[in-house]
């Protein structure tokens, strides 16, 4: 479900939007997920100011806090810093011919840590490696890296991870069913207001939607069916 948007100014980016709508969402006991772009100091110190728990993604952009990070989730591996808390998790997956085999850890910084001096709200490190194997047995290997402001369980730290990807799948169903990239408008009012429209479409396709059923699928079953119509309006 979409609770907020806001419109990056020209020559802007999303870096100034984020603080903006942040302030517009009541984030107290919530978990907020953000990709790299969003790996800023004032941006996470925004969200721990307001009672938020932030799971945010450190990349290059960040290239001294990454380094930082990396080299520390490497020592703990490799149990060079066995004194450091650490709780992992791994799972297995397997779907569409493919087998995912991902693994999670929650690091706890001590008080003296470098990036705490740098980033004082953090409190924790985590890291999510996916090994995924296909039909032919060709391997392909992903480790991200995040910051946390709380020392999350490592299931509820896993599920924020995973959970961030129906954020991305909204961005490909709006590109790919609704084809927002392929539209021509370019008055800026009415350009927010279709893209407002399309995302409070999607929350309401999702009303009884069932697991393995697509947004098209969905569209094409309310109008021929009055009932799953209803549902997706908001009857019961």
């Amino acid at each position: 479900m979409v609770l907020g948007q806001i419109a990056t100014q020209e020559k802007s980016n999303e870096i100034t939007a984020i603080p903006e709508l942040l302030e517009q969402i009541d984030l107290k006991n919530s978990i907020v997920t953000i990709d790299a772009m969003g790996c800023q100091k004032q941006i996470v110190a925004q969200i721990d100011k307001r009672q938020g728990t932030y799971v945010v993604a450190v990349k290059a952009n960040q290239l001294n806090l990454f380094e930082t990070v990396e080299e520390l989730v490497f020592d703990v591996l490799e149990g060079v810093q066995e004194d450091l808390y650490c709780r992992s998790l791994q799972t297995t997956d397997q779907s569409h011919g493919r087998i995912d085999e991902r693994s999670y850890g929650i690091i706890k910084l001590k008080k003296d840590s470098p990036i705490k001096k740098a980033w004082p709200s953090v409190k924790a490190i985590g890291y999510a490696v996916r090994v995924s194997t296909d039909a032919n047995q060709q391997e392909t290997f992903q480790t991200r890296y995040f910051i946390l402001n709380r020392l999350l369980t490592v299931s509820a730290f896993a599920a924020a991870v995973r959970g961030h990807w129906s954020i991305e799948s909204m961005h490909w169903t709006l590109d790919v069913t609704f084809r927002e990239d392929a539209q021509q408008t370019s008055e800026r009012a009415l350009v927010n207001n279709l893209s407002w429209l399309r995302r409070f479409a999607i929350s309401l396709l999702k009303r009884g939607q069932k697991k393995n059923e697509s947004i098209v699928g969905r569209m094409e079953l309310a109008a021929y069916n009055t009932d799953i119509l209803e549902q997706v309006h908001g009857g019961q």
